[in-house]
């Protein structure tokens, strides 16, 4: 299941995983394709799938698959490994999505060293992928060429929020499981409103050279618990705000791609509004 990143991928895998004949691994995402430090048949990747039962078919969700980063070299080494993969691809308003992926640059960047831009256009300047990642026709290309359209399913998070179990059908007949499994209700999962971000004040205190080491120490979630009490670390509140800049830079590629994707997918032109 390799994309797209932050479409409701992590609500799908856990879905699927209630399924008795397919397996997915405690590790959502083990970037194993894309890795840097890739190596054939790794024994490390195996061991992901080792409780597996027989039969189970085993798949993973790692969305660095689908990112216009990584989706090549992801996509000549799952060919090789597993010509006849079958793929999930989850989409939402890419709007939506980049409005996610902004809420979780800051709430992650700060164990990265990264510090994104407050204002919406100047983090999608800094950071292309924000946009290149969000324009989906572009990104799932690739796949359909190497693997073809029969191996694929485009599945989009505002029909599985409406009807989980048509959705969940779609992909147990993709897969070629059991349908008429019955999955309790729709979890929602890595909600954008549990996402935080440091004050101006936070960013001034890390760049000190006599805190910073300290602090680099702890977990995200430790810096969270010390620091949102204090004000310093808070939640989003409200939608991400949109200027005209970013909007501008949004109809100029991203609006396009949308439209070819949702004609490619079977969704009217009107299914995302912008």
């Amino acid at each position: 299941m390799p994309g797209f990143s932050k479409c409701g991928t992590t609500t799908l895998c856990a879905l699927l995983a209630q399924h008795p004949g397919l397996f997915m691994p405690e590790l959502k995402e083990p970037w194993y394709f894309s890795s840097r430090h890739y190596t054939p048949n790794a024994p490390g990747y195996a061991r992901h799938f080792a409780a597996a039962r027989p039969g189970q078919l085993l798949g993973e969700g790692s969305q660095s698959y689908s990112t216009y980063e990584d989706e090549g070299v992801s996509i000549e080494r799952i060919r090789e490994h597993n010509p006849d993969c079958r793929f999930i691809f989850m989409a939402r308003h890419p709007l939506r999505r980049i409005e996610s992926s902004y809420r979780e640059m800051h709430h992650s960047g700060v164990m990265f060293g990264l510090n994104a831009p407050f204002g919406l256009a100047d983090s999608l300047e800094r950071f292309p992928q924000m946009i290149r990642d969000s324009m989906f026709f572009e990104r799932i290309s690739g796949y359909l060429q190497a693997f073809g359209p029969e191996a694929i399913l485009v599945l989009f998070l505002e029909d599985l929020r409406r009807q989980p179990r048509v959705e969940l059908e779609k992909c147990f007949r993709h897969l070629g499981v059991a349908p008429g499994f019955a999955v309790p209700g729709l979890p929602r999962l890595n909600e954008g409103d549990s996402k935080l971000y440091d004050t101006a004040l936070l960013r001034y205190l890390r760049a000190r050279p006599w805190l910073a080491p300290t602090l680099a120490r702890f977990s995200r979630e430790q810096q969270d618990s010390l620091f949102r009490p204090l004000g310093l670390r808070r939640a989003f509140s409200g939608p991400v705000p949109w200027d005209e800049r970013a909007r501008t830079m949004v109809r100029k590629s991203i609006v396009p791609d949308a439209r070819r994707f949702l004609q490619r997918f079977g969704k009217p032109a009107d299914f995302w509004q912008f």
